[in-house]
């Protein structure tokens, strides 16, 4: 069947919004058939990457990444293709990418009902933790609260749409230091300004435990889970986080800390200024872009150039992961969606890469995983995964 590329541009462009008509949809089939049509597919989305390169304007679709997705891992062996799923586009560009999308799953895959229905989404985390006081007392916090909480000594603790505030009203009077610990649950994230005027970013699943304020020769939180911090600089009162067996020694800077118990070691990932990691006898200076990754042994790998975007895409609202198997992503699943994973048979070692925003529901990014046929359904609240 002979079709020019501009009518095949408008047949995939149709059925991407939904308007083709039965005749549009049965000329495009029939194409899909024809022995050329994989060669024209392939030069489509070179062309579509070509002009969302070229173009200003950040666009960011989840449909067109989650159908991006889906290409890639099919077509990785047969042509090196770029395997980012957020990037630079224009509308035009991401709708032809849907729509390529969509014509080769069509063609190579059966369909595949959803594994969730309208009445049973898994929505994702939501701004939400737990602050314990010092006498025990705790209180349920959410992205609606806002003014202040509660009182600790002279320290006023107040919330403002998912951030809670310590702010000292009197730093001269003596103070005695009261410790608080913050917690997200599974599905949950916070944000915390600390009396110091340091920010934290609490991941799912995490906890920080601090003091009211910070007296003494130096400042010192315990962190358990993953957190983002920007420290306020004091040479005269340094800042430490201790997360497990590994202690970070802070004077002012930028850096994430993933300190998960079910992880399998402790990275510290450094954006500006400087840290000095320490793990037993070992330790190391960082510099911004390095990572360091201290392991269950004892021993610490210090990385060189370490994807430093990658390490904070949660607190930039993105699930991203980069050569990552599909065990280290479900855990992220886990974590962010509250849900129980279980795998069933044996689980493939391939690898993925890709981005979705943490706001999408749990089915849009299983949809990105399921075109490398590996598949998942929901049972008595779980997610199962299987080959």
């Amino acid at each position: 069947m002979l079709m020019d590329n501009n009518r095949l541009k408008y047949l995939l462009s149709r059925y991407a919004s939904h308007t083709a008509t039965a005749t549009e949809l049965e000329e495009l089939k029939t194409f899909l058939k024809t022995e050329d049509q994989d060669v024209r597919l392939e030069w489509m989305i070179e062309e579509a990457w070509m002009q969302s390169a070229e173009a200003e304007e950040n666009v960011f679709d989840t449909q067109s990444d989650a159908i991006l997705a889906r290409i890639l891992p099919e077509r990785a062996e047969r042509r090196p293709v770029a395997k980012t799923f957020y990037f630079k586009s224009w509308a035009a560009a991401v709708l032809l990418l849907i729509a390529v999308g969509a014509a080769l799953l069509w063609k190579k895959r059966s369909y595949h009902p959803p594994i969730t229905t309208r009445h049973n989404i898994i929505q994702p985390g939501t701004d939400k933790a737990i602050l314990t006081l010092a006498n025990g007392a705790s209180i349920e916090l959410d992205s609606s609260m806002n003014g202040q909480i509660a009182q600790q000594g002279p320290v006023s603790l107040q919330t403002n749409a998912g951030q809670l505030i310590y702010k000292p009203q009197n730093t001269s009077a003596s103070t005695t230091i009261s410790w608080n610990t913050l917690s997200t649950p599974k599905g949950g994230q916070y944000s915390l300004v600390l009396p110091d005027g340091s920010r934290v970013w609490l991941n799912a699943a995490s906890s920080l435990r601090y003091p009211t304020a910070f007296t003494g020769p130096k400042r010192t939180v315990t962190l358990t889970g993953e957190a983002y911090f920007e420290v306020q600089p004091n040479s005269a009162q340094p800042f430490f986080v201790t997360a497990g067996n590994t202690e970070v020694a802070v004077l002012g800077t930028n850096f994430n800390i993933m300190a998960y118990n079910n992880e399998k070691s402790i990275s510290t990932t450094l954006l500006q200024g400087s840290v000095r990691v320490s793990q037993q006898a070992v330790n190391h200076i960082l510099k911004p872009g390095q990572q360091s990754r201290s392991n269950e042994n004892g021993t610490m790998e210090v990385i060189d150039n370490a994807d430093t975007n990658l390490a904070i895409a949660w607190k930039n609202g993105f699930i991203s992961f980069k050569s990552a198997d599909i065990r280290t992503i479900m855990r992220q699943i886990e974590r962010w969606y509250n849900i129980e994973v279980v795998f069933k048979g044996e689980i493939p070692t391939r690898t993925f890469t890709g981005d979705i925003p943490r706001s999408a529901d749990l089915s849009a990014l299983l949809r990105l995983l399921e075109i490398s046929r590996i598949h998942f359904k929901l049972e008595n609240e779980q997610l199962i995964v299987m080959q």
